[in-house]
Order: structure tokens, then sequence, then C-alpha cells
């Protein structure tokens, strides 16, 4: 029953319907005072409390960088550490459906700053609203989210849950790093590298980087020492850092074992180039590139090339180029000629067969050799041989002098080494025994030279003690022989000792032997017998036959004793008669 069905109205006066509004309008202040007082944001977070589990939108209030309102539920998600503010941590959470988020409450502008969802399909909507220090954040959706999209948010959320364990799994530290190098997140291998030191600052502090001029790019990366108290090994590691939305995304590489390779290498080729430099031989390595990466001294001396410009690291083609600029090299016939013949000096030294001698326009003689290197890299070696090549051609001069000497000699000549090989003999020696010159082509023993005399002799006597001779090793007197040979008639043999051990055989020529038909008397005196024997033992007296020798007389080498200027024919018919 209403007040209208109690009293009538006409019943009423103009004074009791001004009552009864002013009555109204108490009431409704009241309301409002109570609505808007001290017990209003507490109702209202009540409201939101009661609404924020189906609710599509949710709103938060941050006084500065603190957070001030905001639903139940979402205060242990945005609870920051104490590392960190409030407005971070919200921040962290938004950024990742939201990009854009303000790094600072401050960068928010007087004007509400709407934004989308980054992902396509998402209704989300954030919105920021600033009035001086005081920040509010509505965040809403367009669209009830449906069953798929909370199975599509819990798919989602477990993929990130499996990235983020297979993170903390990794054997390389990964951490987030926020501004002034403070580390939001870690996986168990950054941790790690602070566990492992008492000081775990000092040992992560050359990994934060937080004054760092670089942050300005969006990434960098770079290489840093990890301190090492006491006897533990150094830890050096390569740092890749990524500017992801106002943070930096890093992650290091244990390269502890590459820089001691690296340091090893620098000591080996400071060694080598130490090396390098006192040789006489210049040097010039190139890279797979053909891109000169290592020079010595000598190589400065020998083709007259600056320091500056070897220093600049010039091209293969390049550094030929200034070589026959500056005539170090034979001139080509032509440019293009010239570009084929470097192409295949290349090539020919890159499989280590490029080696010639360079006559150059000064009188002087380089002789260059190409070799190659790993990984695709070739040395070439420019070696000055002038004064060997000057020496050489006196070596042949003198041959050449001394082999015309022992041509102008009459008797024949043939020297042999303390090996007993055939070094030198004279064209008469070859002439006596009918040799080809292309017969003493290589090794000739003195076994093959007693062969050949072998064949010539009338009687191989006496040629075994020659033999001997020249084989032993050991210093003998000369010796004197003779011979009867073919053609020659009698031959005197000799054996000089020479320095060395080395030894030399003459063999004068000597008076034709007689034949059978100019020594009737030897037939008619029945001497044929004896002067047979006379010419076929050679050195052998003869005896006629059927008596006895007159007289022995004394003998040398079975050699019969003879007059001076006659022949052993002679003698033997002049005894016969």
């Amino acid at each position: 029953m209403t007040l209208v069905n109690v009293i009538p109205l006409k019943e009423l006066t103009f004074y009791d319907l001004a009552l009864a509004l002013l009555l109204g309008l108490a009431l409704t202040a009241v309301s409002l005072v109570l609505l808007l007082g001290p017990r209003g944001p507490r109702l209202r977070l009540r409201r939101q409390r009661r609404r924020s589990a189906g609710a599509s939108e949710v709103h938060f209030r941050f006084t500065g960088a603190q957070l001030s309102d905001a639903p139940e539920d979402w205060r242990a998600l945005l609870t920051a550490t104490a590392e960190e503010s409030d407005w971070s941590r919200t921040r962290q959470v938004l950024s990742t459906r939201f990009p854009g988020v303000p790094q600072r409450p401050g960068q928010v502008p007087d004007t509400p700053l709407r934004l989308v969802a980054g992902r396509t399909g998402d209704p989300a909507l954030l919105v920021l609203c600033r009035q001086g220090d005081s920040l509010s954040v509505t965040l809403s959706e367009t669209r009830a989210a449906s069953l798929s999209d909370r199975y599509a948010a819990l798919d989602a959320g477990q993929g990130r849950d499996q990235l983020a364990d297979r993170v903390e799994a990794l054997p390389i530290p990964v951490w987030t790093m926020a501004e002034g190098g403070i580390v939001t997140s870690a996986n168990a291998a950054f941790r790690e590298i602070g566990d492992r030191f008492a000081a775990s600052h000092e040992a992560v502090a050359p990994l934060l980087r937080s004054g760092d001029p670089s942050e300005d790019r969006p990434a960098f990366a770079y290489r840093a020492l990890l301190p090492a108290p006491g006897r533990q090994a150094e830890t050096w590691v390569d740092v890749s850092a990524r500017r992801r939305e106002g943070s930096w995304e890093c992650s290091a590489l244990d390269v502890s074992a590459l820089v001691k390779a690296e340091r090893a290498q620098r000591n080996f080729v400071q060694t080598l180039t130490k090396t390098f430099a006192q040789l006489s031989t210049g040097l010039a390595i190139f890279d797979r590139d053909r891109q000169l990466i290592l020079f010595n001294p000598a190589l400065l001396d020998l083709t007259q090339l600056t320091p500056e410009f070897l220093a600049s690291r010039p091209a293969l083609t390049h550094f030929f180029d200034h070589l026959r600029d500056r005539q170090i090299m034979p001139e080509p016939k032509s440019y293009t000629s010239w570009r084929d013949q470097l192409t295949a000096l290349v090539s020919a030294a890159a499989h280590g067969r490029y080696q010639e001698t360079w006559s150059l326009a000064n009188g002087a003689t380089y002789r260059v050799t190409g070799r190659p290197h790993p990984n695709g890299a070739v040395a070439f070696l420019f070696e000055d041989i002038t004064d060997h090549i000057a020496m050489t051609r006196r070596f042949r001069q003198q041959l050449s002098l001394s082999q015309s000497v022992l041509d102008a000699f009459s008797d024949a000549i043939a020297i042999f080494d303390a090996e007993a090989l055939l070094t030198h003999c004279n064209r008469a020696y070859q002439q006596l025994f009918r040799l080809d010159p292309a017969q003493l082509n290589g090794e000739v023993s003195a076994t093959r030279a007693h062969e050949s005399w072998s064949a010539r002799a009338l009687s191989p006597r006496g040629l075994d003690e020659v033999l001997a001779q020249i084989v032993t090793r050991q210093a003998r007197d000369p010796s004197h022989h003779v011979l009867l040979l073919r053609e020659a008639g009698e031959v005197e043999v000799r054996v000089l000792p020479l320095v060395g051990g080395a030894r030399m055989v003459t063999f004068s020529a000597g008076r034709p032997v007689p034949l059978a038909p100019a020594l009737p008397g030897a037939v008619i005196d029945g001497r044929v017998d004896g002067l047979a024997g006379e010419i076929g033992d050679g050195l052998t007296p003869a005896t006629p036959a059927g008596r006895p020798a007159s007289r022995p007389g004394p003998r040398t080498m079975g050699r019969p004793d003879v007059r001076p200027g006659t022949s052993r024919a002679e003698s033997a018919v002049a005894g016969g008669a």
C-alpha cells in the first residue's frame, strides 16, 4: 500500500507536498554522499571483485609506479619483485598482448591512449588515462570469450610453459635484463654463473652492461671475461643481446676453449713472424680470398714494394701487377697473355706445382715457388739465386775448361772417384777404346771400364791389377803396366792416386806390333811358335821351341828384358836370331 493510497491527494495541502519533496531530496543527497564518500572505492572494489570473473572490463589504478587499485585475482599476477616496480611488472604482463605500452607511467600522454591487441582477431582493447600522478588502466573485451577461446588460451599457455621449461634446461645462460641492469628472468645456467663464485655480482657484472652506449642499438654482441677467484680457470663468454620492448633478451656462450686456441694461434703466428723475419727468402701468404695476410721483411728487399702497400692487404692480382710494373718479374708480351699466365700461376701454386726462375732486367735471378696452405691459402717464396746461378756458371766454365785441357792430351785419360766411378775421360780415351759418348752417360763403374779394356786387349793379364788398384781405397804409389791392344800396339798404363781417394789411369800410346809377314827371319829360323807365344800372352816372355831360354833376365810384372826403344816382338825375333 502506497502513501498515495493511504492519504488522498485532495486532502494534502501545498505545505505537505513541499515537505515530501524536500524529504526526498535529502534522502537522495545522503545516498550520494554514502556512495561517493570514503567507503565508495571499497564498495566499487567489492563489486569489481564479485564481477571480475565474468566481467568484460577490468580497471587498474596506479599512483606513480605503485599499484593502488586492482581486482583481487589480478594482484597475484601483478605482484612485483623487490628488484622491479608494480608498473614494470604490469607492463611486462600487458606487453605480451598489447605492443607499445609505455616504459614509465609519466610517458603516457594527457589524452587517453588506446592500444589494440597485436594478434589478428584479438578483440581486446587497452585504454590508459593519466591525470597528474594518477594513471587508470582499463582492459576491456569487445566480445565475450567463447569456449574455443578459453581452450586456445589454455593451449597457448601450455606451449609457453613447455618453452619456458626448455629454456630453463638449456646448458647456456639465457636471461632477460630490464633497465639499469636488473635481471627480471633467468634460467638455471645463468644462475649457476652467480653461484659459481663467492661474489656473484662481480661474476655477472660483465654480462649486464647496464651503462653500455650500445643500448641505443636493436642488437649487439660482446665478449666478457668472468672473474675467476683463486686458481679457477678463467671463463670467457660471447654475449648476444637483443632489444625487445624496453628490455634485453640475452644469451651467453662459453668460448673459453676458443679464446685459448686463438691465443695459442696468435703466439704461434708471432713465433713464425719472428722466424720469417730472419729469413733471406721473401714470403707472401694469401688467404682463400686471395688477400695478402702475411709477409716478411725480406719480401720488401726483394720486390722493392712499400710497406704501406703490403700492409693494405692487396689482392693477389694487384700484388703481381705491382711486381710487373716495377720489373721484378719477366715482362709479358701482352696484357691479355699476362692475365692468362697469372691465372695459370695461381692454379699451379694452389696445387703445389708452380716453380719458375725469373731472370730480371737488372741482372738478378729469382726462384719463385708456390705452395698450397690449409683452408685454401697459398704461399709464394721469392729466393734470390743470383750468386748461386753465377757460381753454377763459373763451375760449368771450370768443368768445360778442365775437359778441354784433358782433350788436349794425346794420352788416353780416365779419372775414377773414391767410389770407383768414372767421372772424367778425354777424347783420346773414347777413341782408344771405341766408346760412344752415349755409353758414358750415367754411372760408369771401374768394372764396366775394365770390360771395355779387356775387349780391346790382346791379353787380359795385368788388367786385373789395374782394376784392383782403382777399387781399393788404400793409398798406393803410382804403378806402371804395359799392355798390348788391338790396332794400338804397345800401350803403357799408369795408375796415379789423386786427392780424396780418386785414381787417374793414363794410357800412353806406344809403337804398333809388327805383323808376321814383316818378320821373315823369324819364320825361316822356325821361331813362329815363340813369336805367337809372345804376342798371344801379351806380357809373357817368348821361349823358342825345343830349347830353354838363353837367359831369364830380370822382369817386372811379367815383362821380358827388352832393350830400350824396341818392341817385344822385335826383342823376341832378335833373341831368336
